[in-house]
Parts: C-alpha cells; sequence; structure tokens
C-alpha cells in the first residue's frame, strides 16, 4: 500500500544521493551510501533494466567513442535529474589480447547507457588492474570469476517478464507504552517501521509511520519471531508491489537499515545487559572505569553469537554468570541477530533519551535542588525577562515547581536558555560542563551536518565527557555520558539526529493507546492490529491509493480526505498545499491596509552618495540608511508588522534577525523594524548590529556566541534576504539589577495587585550576545 499512494511512491527516494555538502537526509549518509545491503539492484536506461554486474556499453556527452563499463553502483547526485551508475570504465589492450580495468571509478548518466554487453565473459579472457608504480597486473581466478557475477534478483526480474527491483530500506521503531490513558501502567509493546526513502518532512506525519504489532502479554523478542522471518524474506526475496508513480508491479527489495528505540530497547536487540553491567555500552567495550576516556573497541554481531554459545555452553551457573559479567551479553533467544544487520551497529544513539533525559535532567536537577527558594524565583524573573525571539518552542512551565517531571520537550525548551538564566548560580566548573553540553546540543539540533567537520564533532563530544569527568563526578557512571561519544559516528552513518530520533514515534504510542482504549479489550493485540488494518486500508483508497488506474477513486472523494475533519479521523496528517504568498519565504504580514508613503514615515530625507540619512524614525537618533537598487522613497506602499522567514515561521517587529547581505561580514544580524509592499515587491527594514572585533578578526566560530553592537544604521532589503529570527541576549553587566514591579492580575475573578520580580537592563553598554544554542 505505501508504494500504491501517489503521494509517497512520487516523494520516495529510491536511491542513495551524494549530497553538495552538509548531510540533510538519511539517503545523504554513508551507510546507504556505501553498504552494498542498501545498493538500488538496477535502474532502467534507454536499452532497458541494467542491473549491478552487468557490463554496459556507454558513450559519454561530448564524446562519439562508445566506452565499455562494469557497473557497480547507481546513485543520484544532489542538484542534478536522473540516475548515475557508478561504473569501472574497461579499455581493450590488443596486444594484450584482455582488458584493463580503470580506476577510479567514473559516474555515468544511465542516459548514456546504450546496450548490455552480455559476451563480455567471451570477449575478456583475462582482466588486468593496475597497482603502485602503474604496474599492470592480471586478476586472480576469484577476482575474474566475481566480476562476472549477475546480482541474485536479476534472473527474478526476468522470469517476472522483466519487472523493475526497488530499494526501500526501513527503519524499525520499538518501544513500550502505556494502553490507558490513566497513569495506572498497562505495558504494550510495539513494533513498527519507516521507509528510509521519503524525506524526513514525510517521515514525521504519522501516517507514514506503520503499524506492525503489538502486545501487553508477548514480550518484545517473542514478537519478533515472526516479524524477523518476514523482515529476512523482504530483504533477500523481495515481494511482488504496485508502484504508483512507474504505474507498473515492482519488486521490492527492503533490509533493515536501522532500529530506533530507547536506550534499555537498544541493549535488549544487543543481547546486551544494559546500563547496570560493568562494560555497559551495547555499541563498544567501554565499561564504567574507561568510559569517560574515550570509545572502545567496537562490538560485532559475529562477536557476540559466539559469547552466546560460550555462555550457553558453560557447565554451572557460576561460570554462566561469570562470562555473562565478563561480556556483558546475555544468553536469553534474540531472534534479531538473525537479521543480516548487525544491531550494535544499527542501534543509533537517540538523542531523546540520551541527550535531553539524560545529562540536560541530571544537571537541571543538580541545580535547581541547591538552590534557595528566594533563588528559585528570581530564576523565574530571568527566564520571565528572556528575549525569546526566534524560539520554536517555550518554556511553559514553572520551572521551580516542576522541574522533577520535567519531559524532553521542557528540556528542550530550556536548553537554549540554560545557559544565561543559571549563570549566576554556577561554579566555574559547572560553566565550563554547562558550555560543553550546550555545544553538543547544538551540533545535535541547531547545524547542519557537514562530514568534512567530523573531527570538530568528535572533539566537541569529548570536551564534555572530559568536562564532566573533571567537574561533575556524580555523573561519572552514567552510561548516556559515554553513548554521546558515539553520536558522531552515528550522524556520518545515517545522517543528522534528526533523521533518528525518537520524538515522531514516540507520538504514535498515542494513536496505539487509542486503538486500544476503544475496544473491548479482551484481545488486544488483534483488537489493535484489526483497527489499524482497516483505518489505513480506507486512508489508501481516500488518499487516491490503487493498484490499477482505472480503479482509482474520484476527486471528490479525495478532495473530502484532505478536509482536516476527515485526516485526522482516519490519522492521517495533512496532505492539503498551501501556496498562498503569504504563506511563502518573504510574504508580508500583519498587512496594514492604508498606503503611505515611505518618505512620509521617514522625514527630513536628503540624498547623497546613493546613502539616505533620515531622522526621527527612532526619536532622538540619527540614522543611515542603506537602499536595495530600484527601491524608492516616496511612492505610496503597504506598511506590515511581520514577515515569513526561509524556515516559515513568522518574524515580527522587534525580532532579531539573521539576514543575507552581500556587503555584510559572514554573520549578518540586525533587528527587524518593519516591512512593507512597493510596486509589488516586499521589503523589509533592519537595523544593523555590528560584530565585536576580537584582537582583528571576527569571532565566526560556528560554536561561539559572538558578540555585537547595536549600530546606527538601516538596511532595506527584499524580504526574502531575511533569513529567520534568532536568540540574541543581552550582555548583562555588574549594573543589570533584579527588582520588584507591581503587576496587575485577576485572582478570583478579582483584580489584584501583586508585586513581581524582574531583570531591569542597564543597555549603556550596548553588547549583546548571539545564542547560537
Amino acid at each position: 500500500m505505501c508504494l500504491g499512494t501517489p503521494e509517497n511512491a512520487r516523494n520516495l527516494v529510491r536511491y542513495p544521493v551524494i549530497p553538495k555538502g552538509e548531510f540533510k537526509e538519511v539517503f545523504h549518509a554513508l551507510r546507504w551510501r556505501n553498504d552494498k545491503r542498501f545498493f538500488a539492484p538496477m535502474s532502467t536506461t534507454p536499452c532497458g533494466n541494467v542491473f549491478i554486474g552487468d557490463f554496459v556499453e556507454f558513450t559519454l556527452l561530448g564524446s562519439t567513442t562508445p566506452s565499455i563499463g562494469h557497473v557497480r553502483q547507481f546513485l543520484c547526485q544532489e542538484g542534478q535529474d536522473g540516475v548515475f551508475a557508478n561504473v569501472f570504465a574497461l579499455e581493450h589492450v590488443p596486444y594484450m589480447e584482455g582488458y584493463v580495468l580503470r580506476e577510479p571509478s567514473i559516474l555515468v548518466p544511465v542516459q548514456c547507457i546504450q546496450a548490455v554487453v552480455a559476451d563480455m565473459q567471451t570477449r575478456a579472457q583475462s582482466v588486468f588492474k593496475y597497482q603502485d608504480n602503474d604496474t599492470l597486473v592480471e586478476l586472480t581466478g576469484d577476482e575474474y570469476t566475481s566480476l562476472f557475477v549477475h546480482h541474485p534478483l536479476k534472473e527474478k526480474s526476468v522470469q517476472s517478464g522483466g519487472m523493475p527491483v526497488i530499494m526501500v530500506p526501513l527503519t524499525v521503531f520499538t518501544d513500550d507504552t502505556s494502553g490507558n490513558k490513566s497513569k495506572v501502567w498497562n505495558k504494550f509493546d510495539s513494533w513498527n517501521y519507516l521507509l528510509e526513502g521519503l524525506p524526513k518532512k514525510e517521515n514525521g506525519k504519522l501516517h507514514n509511520i506503520h503499524f506492525i504489532c503489538a502486545s501487553n502479554k508477548a514480550r518484545v523478542l517473542e514478537m519478533a519471531v515472526p516479524l524477523v522471518q518476514e523482515l529476512n524474506f523482504l530483504e533477500h526475496e523481495g515481494i511482488i508491489a504496485y508502484d504508483a508513480s512507474l504505474q507498473c508491479k515492482v519488486i521490492v527489495v527492503a533490509p533493515v537499515l536501522s532500529f530506533i528505540c530507547d536506550n534499555p530497547r537498544g541493549a535488549e536487540l544487543c543481547s546486551h545487559l544494559g546500563a547496570t553491567t560493568s562494560k555497559y555500552c551495547r555499541i563498544c567495550l567501554a565499561d564504567v572505569s574507561t568510559g569517560l576516556q574515550g570509545i572502545g573497541e567496537l562490538r560485532k554481531k559475529c562477536d557476540t553469537m559466539m559469547q552466546i554459545r560460550s555462555i550457553r555452553s558453560a557447565r554451572c551457573q557460576a561460570d554462566k554468570k561469570q562470562l555473562k559479567k565478563r561480556f556483558g551479553i546475555s544468553a536469553e533467544p534474540n531472534p534479531v541477530l538473525e537479521l543480516a544487520v548487525d544491531p550494535h551497529e544499527s542501534t543509533p544513539v537517540e538523542v531523546l533519551h540520551t541527550l535531553l533525559l539524560g545529562p540536560y535532567k541530571y544537571l537541571v536537577r543538580n541545580v535547581m535542588g541547591r538552590l534557595t527558594s528566594a533563588q528559585k524565583l528570581e530564576v523565574l524573573a530571568r527566564i520571565s525577562s528572556f528575549p525569546f525571539s526566534g524560539f520554536a518552542i517555550r518554556l511553559t512551565r514553572n520551572i521551580a515547581k516542576y522541574y522533577k517531571s520535567f519531559v524532553g520537550r521542557d528540556f528542550k525548551a530550556l536548553a537554549q536558555l540554560a545557559l544565561f538564566v543559571f549563570l549566576p548560580y554556577l561554579t566555574a566548573g559547572e560553566i565550563e560542563v554547562w558550555f560543553a553540553l550546550s555545544k553538543v546540543f547544538r551540533m545535535v539540533y541547531c547545524q547542519p551536518f557537514k562530514p568534512e567537520n567530523i573531527a570538530l564533532y568528535n572533539a566537541i563530544c569529548l570536551d564534555f565527557v572530559r568536562a564532566v569527568d573533571l567537574h561533575a563526578p556524580e555523573l561519572k557512571g552514567k552510561l548516556k555520558i559515554h553513548l554521546i561519544l558515539h553520536l558522531p559516528e552515528n550522524m556520518l552513518m545515517f545522517g543528522p539526529a534528526s533523521t533518528f530520533n525518537t520524538e515522531r514515534c514516540e507520538s504514535f504510542n498515542g494513536t496505539i493507546r487509542a486503538h486500544n482504549i476503544y475496544a473491548n479489550r479482551h484481545a488486544p493485540s488483534k483488537d489493535i492490529a484489526t483497527s489499524f488494518a482497516i483505518q489505513q486500508s480506507m486512508r489508501f483508497v481516500c488518499s487516491g491509493g490503487h493498484f490499477d488506474p482505472s480503479e482509482r477513486c474520484g476527486d471528490d472523494l479525495v478532495q473530502l480526505y484532505q478536509s482536516s475533519e476527515v485526516e485526522n479521523f482516519l490519522g492521517g496528517g495533512s496532505t492539503s498545499s498551501y501556496n498562498r504568498a503569504i504563506d511563502l519565504h518573504g510574504g508580508l504580514r500583519k498587512i496594514n491596509k492604508k498606503a503611505a508613503a515611505l518618505g512620509s514615515v521617514m522625514v527630513k530625507v536628503q540624498e547623497f552618495d546613493g546613502i539616505i540619512a533620515i531622522n526621527s524614525l527612532i526619536s532622538d537618533h540619527s540614522f543611515t540608511l542603506f537602499l536595495h537598487p530600484n527601491t524608492t522613497l516616496l511612492t505610496p506602499v503597504l506598511w506590515g508588522r511581520a514577515s515569513v522567514g526561509s524556515n516559515g515561521q513568522m518574524v515580527n517587529v522587534g525580532d532579531f534577525v539573521h539576514y543575507t547581505e552581500s556587503r555584510e561580514p559572514l554573520i549578518q544580524v540586525g533587528v527587524f523594524l518593519g516591512c512593507f509592499e512597493n510596486e509589488g515587491k516586499c521589503f523589509c527594514i533592519v537595523r544593523y548590529m555590528e560584530p565585536v572585533m576580537n584582537g582583528t578578526a571576527l569571532r565566526l566560530n560556528q560554536f561561539d556566541c559572538p558578540l555585537f553592537t547595536l549600530t546606527n544604521i538601516l538596511r532595506v532589503l527584499p524580504s526574502v534576504n531575511i533569513s529567520c529570527s534568532i536568540s540574541v541576549v543581552h550582555q548583562c553587566s555588574t549594573t543589570c539589577v533584579l527588582k520588584e514591579k507591581a503587576v496587575e492580575t485577576t485572582l478570583e475573578r478579582h483584580k489584584v495587585t501583586q508585586n513581581t520580580l524582574f531583570l531591569s537592563h542597564d543597555w549603556s553598554n550596548n553588547l549583546y550576545c548571539y545564542n547560537v544554542f
């Protein structure tokens, strides 16, 4: 059904993608791109289906001479259309009566492939390759034989009449949740899966998380027995399905790319004893005493299976217990080890439970637990006075009362301001720990992942672990501190942390719970599965899914399904598209419908050398205004108080913003003062903030918080130049103090006046810190 849905089939990426620089998706990362288990078996070319292992004749663009090559892989390149074949070219050498295998490989557009060379083994009685010093050596017998081995699925495709074969890697999510709405715990273990070929924006929608099974009786590994059989069949044999984008039947091969789960479940899938054993890491052999010094020797599935056999063959229970402690391995039956995937390598460190519910929870409880009641009120005052410009979410709960019951969302909001709020109450060593942790947070949540910076990311994680070792001894034995060291490698293999987080899947637990609540609970596993099957079938039909174009539902039903009420009822996400200009990047919002001349707002306009000096835009200040080309001041304009940033969020008047302008330094920050529409074009006015020099250079390190001063320079820019609102915090001096003020509030329907603490800033130092966290 997944491929039969037009929206999913259209969005599904079938080949790994070579990115331009940043890893944005899982198909950009190295695991899909470099592991042969996930290589797409074939691609359709002008001469028909071409499989990995075929010899092809091709002509490169701009060349008239055909060449012969051996296909090793199919992939795409970001920013370029079409599929490319990764080919080793073979050059005929007449005097040696053979061919020379040229390295490195080249990328050939599949449109340039003209024919499959079926008799290549007859032609190439001998094949040579270059070694050191350009010496030609003949391939060994095994190397020569492997060169002519056909892909195992080629024969199946031919027998089925030439059906295309597509690769759809899966991510399997498993978790436990309560089957009740009340706090009474009714544990349900569940298995679900996602198609990793879908972009993360699509995979975040609930209707793209697919239910497999759930039970409150069977353990998770007991349910895995039939599941592993099905997954092995999907990987090695494939199934026949209908592809709505190709409008034909295809053979789908779906190996497991990764498991996403919390740390206890990850240990269970790896046959690991968990955080309580001395060798507490499921990924490497680090133990409690060496875990903060670095990553240990990586665990392998073959070694784990050998250790399980050793434990089971031990003569007595005492020997078995000793071996379990020595290896950190459980000898319980684990069908997951029968899959081709190595669970030690494929259970990436999940940041919700490891980072937010790990170090942040430990440190927040440590700080708040030792503060006095008066100091807790001061913390609340600092939070209420904090400028929340640029924040996607805000801290909504009273930290003084509820910090012990904070969930991941609360810690995520607090993490972006904690360093500034808690600073007066921390020791020098604690500040070092918090600053190092904030860098890890930025690496995970705020920074695009660039593979060339992997050494920097490793250093950031190691700095945090070493800071904990020196200044937070109570956290030394925590597994989650050590697991942070594995984050950069996991991001290199599986893409940015947002592609393997559990936040999107945790919300799916509520859907499972709802299906259980509205059943009679006599056979909950069967009832939940039946309910999901009915819901998915209805959603498939109503969204235009089909197995035959002539049997597709009508447009009226599709339009009805796109209404929010029906989508929510069927557990789907919004499939409607909004293309209004005000919703797009640069669109103006909160428009004042009365037109006014720009010059009537900025009085005393004087023009000289393309620079316009204006007065009284802000009282008692003199400004310099830089105009964008083709902008005039005297034509009537429509004024607005907000614009849409590149991230789709609204930028309001008074927000600090990041903008782009070729004349500015790398970091371009300002205050958004307003926006207007002039002759059909949208512009914004930004008050420029100048970076503070550090010696002779700007502080442009991506993990530093650079300082700025507010200038009297205004810039008029196209609204699309406004990237997004950002967090900028006043660099408080000793004259910034906490004061009381009277605030009128409503208490039990009566208006009363209460004294409330607030942070009174002394703006005279004109220093502002760009909060990059």
